[in-house]
């Protein structure tokens, strides 16, 4: 955002524009010129200028006749439009169509500036104002977004990208609660990858760090929309399962399985085939989740 204070002359008097154009611009104004009044409204829709300095004689209009339909455009009715005037006689009639303020020609060096410093200096400290609140919103926003990330990184595993074990162990609070509500039960089920530590003692920590991502990625791929996959520490997994009972754990259990059965993971260019053992325990909401938690591990 510029803090230059943009100024359109509408003027065919090439005296007057030398006169107001060079004093414009030692004031840090960028100048732009048209000597016809018929396209105003179309360039000012066009582009952003804060200050209009308008003739009140054009080769193709009258200066009075544009200004109105300057004003009839909602977003240009703030516009300030200084009309520049051959005479005092029309000084009302800048007011009662709309104009901001008015100048008499022919141009006076000292009362030109004097007239339209004001208005260069109220647009420079608005731009400069809403360019301070922009940086100032970009802040925030740069902020509610570094918050909201790392509230999500407190509740997911860095390694996995599943929930770790705070957030978790909120999901069976929750499920509890509900449980209590519903008179249905849940069931947690544990999964653990047997002898996660020799990956690492043969392959090194990139190679176990490779499993334990890649028996996340899949457990939550392989459970239902409505169940949670957690690690629950370094080479184990948790799974509630809501309104689930034995049969149901099976399943899913048996589904798990198959999969990893029937899988092999590459690193290096060696096959990795993993195996999975597993315990679980159907709770309802009276439940103690210490004791459950205890039983199940």
């Amino acid at each position: 955002m510029s803090e230059l204070c943009n100024i359109l002359i509408v003027e065919s008097d090439q005296k007057s524009v030398e006169i107001a154009s060079p004093l414009l611009k030692n004031a840090s104004c960028k100048v732009s010129y048209v000597k016809q009044g018929l396209n105003v409204v179309t360039h000012l829709m066009k582009n952003e200028f804060d200050i209009v300095l308008l003739a009140e004689t054009l080769p193709d209009e009258d200066g009075f006749r544009v200004l109105r339909r300057i004003r009839e455009k909602e977003n240009l009715n703030q516009l300030p439009v200084i009309l520049m005037l051959s005479s005092i006689d029309m000084i009302n009639k800048v007011f009662e169509d709309g104009g901001t303020d008015y100048l008499i020609k022919p141009l006076n060096a000292a009362q030109f500036m004097a007239r339209l410093n004001p208005y260069i200096v109220n647009t420079k400290n608005k731009k400069r104002f809403e360019e301070e609140n922009f940086k100032k919103e970009q802040i925030v926003k740069q902020l509610d977004e570094a918050f909201m990330e790392m509230e999500v990184m407190s509740r997911i595993d860095p390694l996995t990208s599943i929930l770790n074990r705070r957030t978790f162990l909120e999901k069976i609070a929750d499920e509890q609660i509900r449980s209590r509500r519903n008179q249905k039960k849940f069931a947690l089920l544990l999964i653990n990858i047997v002898n996660c530590r020799k990956y690492n003692d043969r392959h090194g920590y990139e190679c176990g760090d490779m499993i334990i991502k890649n028996v996340a990625e899949n457990l939550d791929r392989i459970v239902r929309e409505r169940d949670f996959t957690a690690r629950w520490s370094g080479d184990k997994f948790m799974i509630l399962l809501p309104e689930t009972e034995i049969d149901g754990v099976e399943i899913i259990q048996d589904k798990i399985t198959s999969f990893f059965g029937e899988t092999s993971f590459e690193y290096k260019g060696m096959q990795h085939k993993v195996e999975l053992v597993y315990s679980f325990r159907v709770c309802s909401g009276k439940d103690d989740l210490d004791t459950i938690l205890k039983e199940i591990e």
